[in-house]
């Protein structure tokens, strides 16, 4: 690694406060997600696409509804539903499964998040989700995974070849979850995938700067490290299910995300230039983490890599909302 590269990834994680449960390598999505709760200043609460039925103008709140209402009716959640979701964000698919009368259960490993769950009066656990209390298997009738999967496996692990390993061991908890007895044990998850041929995970670790004439090497090495995390190809969650779950529907939202992505541009932009409080809450999480909080910042603005990614015709990455069935036993 590149000496940039290893400062950089070295500050975040020695800025990582310390959990129960809670993954060293973790750090950076913890930073990221630091950030994406001073987003809620602009009016962004939703990490993940919204459904815009294909047009862009539909607005980022109602698109946001939509995509709840989606995720929650695969799982077919209604009064008394045992419903967790894995990467809960600030509770808002939480609160959407409470008016459908839910029983709902959150985990995230964001310790803003959990405050932020908490003061919403719902119910949050802060932990990594391979490290779960053992009382909770067989206890949900179904899982949500929105956005959250993304950081599940990191580069580092898909360069030393840990990357199916990760999501058979994913989807093998995600089953033992799950109430056998259950009319749904379903699971939906979302998230981004490489198309074609996965970027190789090196560039990843290398500095942007050393590659600025290697397009997608330099935008997904941005992307890293601001958000961490390293994406699934196009069929791979399927082939690492495949012990514990089928794939019961499989739905292409990449322009879906591209959208919700402009929308949170804009949102950014009007907070910036009306003095919400969002421009000097990010300059002073720039003076406590101002590496991390630079790269997340040029996701958005300048080589805008988080826009880049679900540009062009195709676009260099798909995004699927995917629904599993567990297999019987």
């Amino acid at each position: 690694m590149d000496t940039i590269a290893e400062a950089t990834l070295t500050e975040e994680l020695e800025a990582s406060e310390p959990g129960a449960g809670l993954s060293r390598v973790a750090g950076i999505v913890r930073q990221c997600y630091r950030l994406t709760g001073i987003s809620v200043l602009a009016g962004v609460e939703d990490y993940t696409e919204g459904i815009y039925h294909g047009d862009p103008e539909a607005g980022y709140h109602e698109s946001q509804q939509r995509q709840h209402a989606y995720l929650l009716d695969e799982l077919g959640v209604g009064p008394g539903f045992r419903l967790l979701e894995i990467g809960c964000g600030l509770g808002t698919l939480l609160l959407a499964a409470g008016e459908r009368g839910a029983e709902a259960m959150g985990v995230t490993i964001s310790a803003e998040q959990h405050a932020a769950c908490l003061g919403r009066s719902l119910r949050v656990r802060l932990a990594d989700y391979r490290a779960l209390p053992g009382e909770w298997a067989g206890a949900f009738d179904g899982i949500v995974v929105n956005g959250a999967l993304e950081h599940f496996c990191q580069p580092g692990d898909a360069l030393e070849g840990r990357q199916d390993r990760i999501y058979e061991e994913m989807f093998g908890i995600l089953a033992g979850l799950l109430d056998p007895s259950s009319c749904s044990r379903r699971v939906v998850t979302t998230a981004i995938h490489f198309r074609g041929t996965p970027v190789p995970p090196a560039k990843f670790l290398r500095s942007p700067f050393l590659q600025v004439f290697d397009r997608r090497g330099f935008h997904f090495a941005v992307l890293h490290r601001g958000y961490g995390g390293y994406y699934p190809a196009a069929g791979q969650l399927e082939r690492c299910a495949a012990r514990s779950f089928r794939l019961a529907r499989e739905v292409d939202g990449t322009q879906d995300y591209g959208f919700t992505a402009e929308d949170w541009l804009r949102s950014f932009w009007r907070a910036v230039l009306r003095g919400s409080g969002f421009g000097s809450a990010l300059a002073r999480n720039f003076v406590r983490h101002p590496l991390h909080t630079f790269w997340f910042t040029a996701s958005f603005l300048g080589p805008a890599s988080q826009l880049w990614q679900f540009r062009g015709t195709p676009p260099p990455v798909q995004h699927f909302r995917h629904t599993w069935e567990a297999l019987p036993g």
